[in-house]
């Protein structure tokens, strides 16, 4: 599963008839499209090491104050030789990394013994202060998925080497929130 998902096409729109150019969200396309040729090419994998799955999702989370996800990801080398990837976080939209609501700190390069595996540790520093005002309700607009498009925050870890590419999927749902007390 996680090579399937490692390997999968992220370049995909919401509708390129009506909204050329228009990037599906991560919660609507989860890796992307399948490609199987691109799995069996692989001869590594990453992967949610608590979560055991190939996507990294911090959740709907509510923020008052500063908030600071962690999650650690696993890379699995299967090959016979020492593989160093470069790390490299990046947002599905670019408005959504513009806005420094969601920060994704990960470290910029790893090395991975052969047939060996050792983890990332990924943060999400979420400032809700910057965070858009919450659009969601279970009323009129209840079934509307497009209303997620702006409180969503999603991409993608990518790990390269000078043989093959890892895409592993992010998302986090944040909401503002009051600090209150008793």
């Amino acid at each position: 599963k996680a090579l399937l998902m490692n390997s999968a096409e992220t370049v995909v729109y919401t509708n390129p008839a009506t909204l050329p150019g228009g990037l599906a969200q991560i919660t609507r396309i989860g890796a992307g499209e399948l490609r199987v040729n691109g799995a069996v090419a692989l001869s590594s994998a990453a992967w949610d090491t608590q979560a055991l799955s190939a996507a990294l999702s911090f959740g709907a989370v509510e923020a008052d104050k500063q908030l600071i996800l962690n999650k650690t990801l696993t890379v699995e080398n299967f090959s016979s030789v020492a593989r160093s990837y470069t790390i490299t976080p990046s947002f599905r939209y670019a408005d959504d990394a513009t806005s420094a609501a969601v920060l994704v700190q990960v470290q910029n390069s790893v090395t991975v013994p052969a047939g060996g595996s050792t983890t990332v540790p990924v943060r999400l520093v979420i400032n809700p202060a910057k965070l858009p005002d919450w659009n969601l309700n279970g009323g009129s607009e209840g079934g509307n998925g497009a209303l997620l498009n702006k409180p969503e925050y999603d991409g993608y870890i990518t790990l390269t080497d000078g043989h093959e590419k890892l895409s592993v999927p992010w998302h986090v749902l944040p909401r503002k929130a009051a600090a209150i007390t008793g």
